[in-house]
């Protein structure tokens, strides 16, 4: 039913036009930044999920 009446109403193509550009838009925008970010940050946020997000995990494991 909802089909019928998407299909009834006049300019609906134009929808998936736009969220095809805005998905094409928010995929090269990432691929441009994902290709120009330092490799420094990379590595700083890829481990701080290891160490607990603190700057020296060495620290809390000798406290103890």
């Amino acid at each position: 039913m909802e089909e019928k009446i998407i299909c009834s109403m006049n300019g609906v193509s134009i929808y998936g036009i736009i969220s095809i550009l805005i998905f094409v838009v928010f995929f090269t925008g990432m691929l441009i930044w994902a290709f120009t970010t330092k490799a420094s940050y990379l590595n700083k946020m890829g481990s701080l999920p290891l160490n607990g997000g603190e700057k020296d995990s060495n620290d809390k494991l000798n406290a103890e």
